[in-house]
């Protein structure tokens, strides 16, 4: 049991790892949409992820079997609805508003999983989940109530990326979770090629920040991110998951202060506190905080 207890911190501790290089994304890839479009830059950092993975795991690759390219194409094409719709979405809609509208997929992920696979969160999951969604709403909501197209797109993607959080539970349990990965990253390479050529969107780019965002995003934010969460989730929930995932708006914003020098609000502040609260509780099981205060006996330890 202590060694189950010991995988899930090491493994929730390695997506905490992965939130804040995708943190870190935000202030690096600023006006990067102003140079080529959003599916352009899809393409490029998903293709390089895909070539410098099949690369390193060569052998692994050779051994890919029918189901995992199955079960792998799947949940990528889920992701990559996460990613294509957030993009879409964000031409249409406050930042503000999307960032917090993507983050609802902590919501959704207990939700869909309570219907689809009949699995009920701790109740000191629950908890967290709440303290983390009021957290971003404090932390990047700041717009307009106005639901709008832009919006229902923005949350068509929190919900693919709900489901995909969901599949990556499902499946990489009972296989490899490279090549599971590698097929993954390599069907939103595909699909966001197939988009870019659909809004005619390939140009010759020869911008050196276009191509170092493009190395650094798909070395740590693709390639090296989604290999440690497929590799973490199998000691991990995904409700769990969801929740680490909310600290990407928290790590954004220090990343842009640090960066960019742009400032938080004090909002902006207790939006974080909770959200690292609603974090930290997810960790903990109604049962030990209980034998914090009862001990064997049923007697309260504090009197």
């Amino acid at each position: 049991m202590k060694e189950f207890l010991s995988r899930r911190v090491k493994a929730d501790l390695s997506l905490l790892f992965v939130v804040i290089i995708w943190g870190s994304t935000f202030a690096f890839m600023k006006d990067i949409f102003n140079k080529i479009t959003p599916f352009y830059f899809l393409t490029l950092r998903f293709t390089f992820a895909t070539l410098i993975l099949g690369l390193i795991f060569y052998t692994k690759v050779k051994k890919l079997d029918l189901e995992t390219l199955k079960y792998g194409l799947f949940a990528g094409v889920f992701l990559f609805g996460g990613y294509g719709l957030q993009v879409t979405g964000l031409g249409l809609t406050d930042a503000s508003k999307a960032g917090f509208i993507t983050g609802l997929a902590v919501v959704l992920v207990p939700i869909l999983s309570a219907i689809i696979f009949k699995k009920m969160p701790e109740l000191t999951t629950s908890v967290g989940v709440i303290l983390a969604t009021i957290g971003l709403g404090l932390l990047s909501f700041s717009g307009s109530l106005i639901f709008n197209l832009g919006d229902f797109l923005i949350f068509l993607s929190a919900f693919s990326l709900a489901v995909h959080i969901l599949l990556v539970d499902r499946y990489v349990k009972s296989k490899d979770a490279i090549l599971f990965a590698i097929i993954q990253i390599g069907t939103v390479a595909l699909l966001s090629g197939i988009f870019t050529l659909i809004e005619d969107g390939y140009v010759w780019v020869n911008d050196i920040n276009v191509w170092s965002n493009v190395i650094y995003m798909g070395l740590l934010a693709t390639a090296l991110a989604f290999i440690i969460q497929n590799k973490a989730q199998q000691f991990t929930t995904p409700t769990r998951t969801a929740i680490i995932f909310v600290m990407e708006p928290v790590f954004g914003a220090l990343f842009a202060y640090l960066y960019l020098g742009e400032l938080i609000s004090a909002k902006g502040y207790w939006g974080g506190v909770l959200i690292v609260l609603g974090m930290l509780l997810a960790e903990l099981k109604f049962e030990n905080i209980k034998k914090l205060f009862i001990n064997k006996n049923g007697i309260n330890e504090l009197n």
